[in-house]
């Protein structure tokens, strides 16, 4: 009897035991979670930023090529800005859906696709995004001097547009070397930091609480 007495007192120690871990395992877990929540927020009201900049620029550049539609030069301008302010638009919204279908109640392993989901997304668009100004900063100087000055920038400095282009391609150039040394298989860290600092804080913060919870999960 003391020995069957014994067994039962050490289940209920074990059941008590599992019971308590289980407890803690939810208080980290809800906690770090609610921190990965929060954390996303700036991004999100980024990306709602991000949007009502594309519509602006939407919007302005409408009004600009449409009344320049006999120019063809100014036409073009106007299009790619337009054109740029509609994927601002897309991009964004995408990102803001991406941020409010990740699920809090799912397994850990779970929201780390749906966040990794997000940061490629995140980091492919914005870097197409940002690259697109090594050539948009000058359709945006044309419609500026344009729509300020009445000042037709490509037919007055002609040299100006070239200069810019020719500057354009070689910093497009210089990029895709850059970012094909970052990416080779002799120097993962250099793409790692390249990742990270397109990301963001809000993303890298998130999914490094992620990890922490995935690391208590496993412990």
């Amino acid at each position: 009897m003391e020995l069957d007495d014994l067994k039962v007192a050490w289940q209920t120690l074990d059941r008590r035991l599992d019971a308590q871990t289980a407890l803690n395992l939810h208080i980290f877990r809800d906690g770090k979670l609610d921190k990965a929540r929060r954390g996303l927020r700036p991004l999100f009201w980024g990306q709602i930023m991000q949007v009502l900049c594309g519509i602006a620029l939407v919007l302005l550049s409408v009004s600009f090529w449409t009344a320049q539609r006999d120019v063809a030069h100014l036409l073009v301008a106007g299009l790619s800005l337009h054109a740029y302010g509609v994927l601002m638009i897309i991009f964004g919204g995408v990102a803001i859906g991406l941020i409010s279908r990740i699920d809090y109640a799912a397994p850990v392993l779970a929201i780390q696709k749906q966040l990794g989901h997000l940061r490629r997304f995140y980091i492919r668009t914005n870097v197409g995004l940002g690259l697109a100004w090594w050539f948009l900063w000058m359709p945006l100087m044309m419609m500026f001097f344009m729509s300020a000055f009445g000042a037709d920038l490509y037919a007055n400095a002609p040299a100006v547009i070239y200069g810019g282009t020719a500057i354009g391609a070689a910093g497009l150039l210089l990029t895709f070397i850059f970012n094909r040394w970052a990416r080779h298989p002799s120097g993962p860290a250099m793409a790692k930091i390249v990742d990270d600092s397109v990301a963001g804080g809000s993303l890298n913060r998130a999914q490094r609480v992620l990890d922490e919870i995935a690391q208590f999960e496993q412990n």
